[in-house]
């Protein structure tokens, strides 16, 4: 399984996923960016999208997948970041639901994304830090259900949560030697109670995927999973995933 599979692409070589990217620079819309770099947003349908990332020449570098019909949180973003060694790639970290808009570092927990629209974001680079609405995905890798707390308390042991509802941004909480590398790991736990439960398709390939609203705390954010890898979740029920962080920061694309 790759995150692919979490909006229904199922991708096993390499020849795929080249031949995938390739259909998304073809179909996309295009987007503003940095010089000698392009951006093109496929929608591929029910809130399936397709990023691809293109080079001076239009060859496609990279794909990211999104799913479009996430709700937006209120954050403060604090850094901004490409990769160095693929500056196509880039990355924010934000504190999601600042109490306070004067003092950025109030909100309820700070996470690090990747941002599928990176190269609209660092064509004109925002002061920081700033308040922004951001499109938040969690791609779940695995993801454990509990019918109630009884049958969490129970599997607590297993898992290392010491609270049923928690979003733990790896980056954040991880030991010494994950803090040298010049890219910050956009993955997290978390942990919440179920709101919302979607079956959802993707029109291109016709397979299936979930969509789940989870409250993590005063917060609910979005996380999509395989269909076939996710158990039989309820709303009301209480799930632990961890997960691929990716977002988009739509506002700064209008004032890129």
């Amino acid at each position: 399984m790759t995150y692919f599979d979490c909006v229904g692409f199922h991708v096993e070589r390499a020849a795929e996923l080249e031949d995938l990217a390739e259909q998304a620079a073809r179909l996309g819309q295009p987007l503003p960016t940095e010089p000698g770099f392009g951006l093109r947003r496929w929608d591929v349908g029910g809130g399936v999208q397709l990023w691809v990332e293109l080079g001076p020449a239009g060859e496609p570098l990279g794909v990211l997948p999104f799913f479009g019909g996430a709700g937006e949180h209120h954050a403060a973003l604090v850094a901004l970041g490409a990769d160095p060694d693929h500056p196509e790639e880039g990355w924010a970290e934000l504190w999601v639901e600042p109490v306070d808009p004067a003092e950025p570092y109030s909100g309820r927990f700070p996470l690090v994304c990747d941002l599928v629209d990176f190269l609209c974001v660092a064509r004109r680079p925002p002061s920081l830090p700033t308040c922004v609405d951001v499109q938040l995905v969690c791609f779940a890798d695995a993801l454990v259900g509990f019918q109630d707390a009884l049958e969490w308390a129970t599997g607590q042991h297993q898992t290392g949560f010491r609270t049923p509802h928690a979003f733990a941004s790896t980056w954040h909480t991880s030991v010494d030697e994950l803090l040298g590398r010049e890219r910050p790991e956009a993955t997290a736990w978390l942990a919440g109670t179920v709101r919302s439960v979607q079956r959802c398709h993707n029109p291109l390939t016709h397979r299936g995927f979930l969509r789940l609203q989870v409250d993590v705390g005063e917060v609910e954010v979005d996380v999509v999973s395989p269909e076939q890898a996710a158990p039989p979740v309820q709303p009301g029920w209480l799930v632990q995933a961890s997960a691929w962080v990716l977002g988009r920061l739509r506002s700064l694309e209008r004032a890129s």
